[in-house]
């Protein structure tokens, strides 16, 4: 699959809004550690997923009350591209 310019040009502003999500995240959550994504860009709405990973179940337990307002700062970073997500595209998972 040959990504296009256009397409180069889109992965890395969703490459760069999630590392700014991430970046985020980190200051405001212990034991948050790093988060990943697939993309078909041919249909991006449909088919993002962002996995977010915690350093391990324990972390990942306390942070629950915070999921809510993680799902907001990755969603956020997103709208500001124009990458309409939903919260059902976010996980959150242990390492």
């Amino acid at each position: 699959y040959i990504m296009t310019k256009t397409q180069k040009q889109r992965d890395k502003h969703i490459r760069l809004a999630l590392t700014n999500a991430c970046e985020a995240i980190k200051e405001s959550v212990i034991g948050f550690d790093y988060l990943t994504h697939t993309i078909d860009l041919n249909n991006e709405a449909n088919t993002l997923k962002v996995q977010c990973y915690f350093i391990d179940e324990v972390a990942r337990e306390d942070a629950k009350p915070q999921l809510d307002e993680l799902t907001q700062i990755i969603l956020s970073q997103l709208a500001a591209i124009k990458l309409n997500a939903k919260p059902a595209h976010i996980s959150f998972l242990a390492n």
